[in-house]
């Protein structure tokens, strides 16, 4: 097709002045690509093999960012050029000719965990032709910055994987800017079911244990809970709390019948992400080995849920792409997911838990459960549905 859209996506392989420094001058300069060693005359160099030892994917746990640059890459409307704003001699070329481009795409990972290439480069980013989308990644962390970005470069769009009440309170700055709801989504090709594939794992997990600073614990109790009970009620359950590659968790889905969890987020985006963002500093920065409760008495006590952040994730549409059947807290999940007809609801306070486990291991519900979900998602919530929903809303 020579009437494809011309589109840049703004990619970021990781963050930081070390990743940039490798990023421009091994990949940028030299050419070199992931896994590259040292030439032979330098490998003895610790300070050249720390350099080349950036020289690798930094989003392979992070597996949304991946699929989500898939989709615009696979989309037949468009001709897509991705650049790793971290090499910053292409980033610099397609500044130079940014003109050339009728959209511009700013991934999560490209303005997510480091807002400092995007704002420097901000100013060029304004003198484009074309209409620029920005997703945002970490919506409560950066978020002044994020705005500030937003705002300099007359963003048309912005998509927020938060519920839009929650999206319209934090980017209400912005009012020259048109708010997208856009939640993750699911990848088809790598999540799917496996002919064939046993599943001798009834409830399965593998992810990250929220840190105290998100103020709940409702995910995480639940996860300690099927992980301290789940053999005295007879399932055989694997849960490791670690982040792996996305072939390989799908690959561990497959032998799942079920897994477990909550929504994303925080219920706590008061003073428009302010309280999340100084318990997060406390956390991270100043006391990482902080219990909950310590946190929750600091921060959290006595604070309304003004706002929540609370949303579906990427999380939730992967065990849906293997038919894995969830055992979910209950929750709006961006009004994409229905109690009991996409996933087998647990109240809040677990109170009901005993009747979730019992109508799980009821294979034919829980089949029933999964393959509701599967025909629901396919049908409307992959990733080339969400691109397609930005190109309409463009008016590409």
């Amino acid at each position: 097709m020579t009437d494809r859209i011309k589109t840049l996506y703004l990619d970021a392989n990781g963050c930081g002045r070390h990743v940039i420094r490798a990023d421009t001058v091994l990949r940028g300069i030299f050419g070199y690509r992931d896994g590259a060693a040292p030439p032979r005359l330098l490998r003895r160099s610790r300070r050249v093999a720390a350099l080349f030892s950036y020289l690798r994917q930094f989003q392979a746990h992070v597996s949304y960012t991946i699929d989500w640059r898939d989709a615009f890459c696979e989309a037949p409307a468009l001709d897509v050029e991705v650049c790793n704003i971290n090499n910053l001699v292409h980033y610099a070329r397609c500044l130079v000719r940014l003109r050339r481009y009728d959209l511009i795409v700013v991934s999560h990972a490209a303005a997510g965990d480091d807002m400092t290439v995007l704002l420097r480069s901000a100013r060029w980013l304004h003198r484009r032709r074309g209409k620029l989308v920005m997703f945002i990644g970490n919506e409560y962390d950066l978020l002044d910055e994020k705005i500030a970005f937003i705002r300099t470069v007359g963003a048309e769009f912005i998509c927020s994987q938060l519920p839009m009440p929650a999206a319209g309170y934090l980017y209400r700055e912005c009012g020259g800017s048109r708010i997208l709801s856009m939640p993750h989504a699911l990848n088809p090709k790598v999540y799917q079911p496996r002919a064939g594939a046993g599943r001798p794992v009834d409830i399965g997990f593998i992810g990250d244990v929220y840190w105290p600073f998100v103020g709940d614990r409702e995910r995480t109790d639940l996860i300690e809970t099927f992980e301290r009970d789940g053999a005295r009620w007879g399932l055989n359950c694997q849960i490791r709390k670690q982040r792996i590659a996305r072939e390989e968790w799908a690959g561990f889905l497959n032998t799942c019948k079920g897994t477990i969890g909550a929504e994303s987020g925080t219920y706590y985006l008061n003073d428009r992400g302010r309280l999340l963002a100084a318990a997060r500093d406390y956390n991270l920065l100043q006391h990482p080995d902080a219990s909950f409760e310590e946190i929750f008495e600091k921060f959290y006590r006595g604070q309304p849920r003004e706002v929540s952040g609370k949303s579906i994730s990427s999380r939730h549409f992967e065990p849906i792409g293997t038919k894995t059947c969830q055992i979910l807290l209950e929750g709006e999940y961006n009004g994409v997911l229905v109690p009991d007809e996409h996933y087998i609801s647990v109240r809040k306070d677990r109170s009901n838990l005993g009747e979730a486990v019992r109508r799980f291991r009821d294979e034919g519900y829980r089949q029933a459960i999964a393959e509701r979900a599967y025909e629901h998602v396919m049908s409307n919530h992959t990733y080339a549905h969400r691109v397609r929903s930005v190109l309409a809303a463009v008016g590409a």
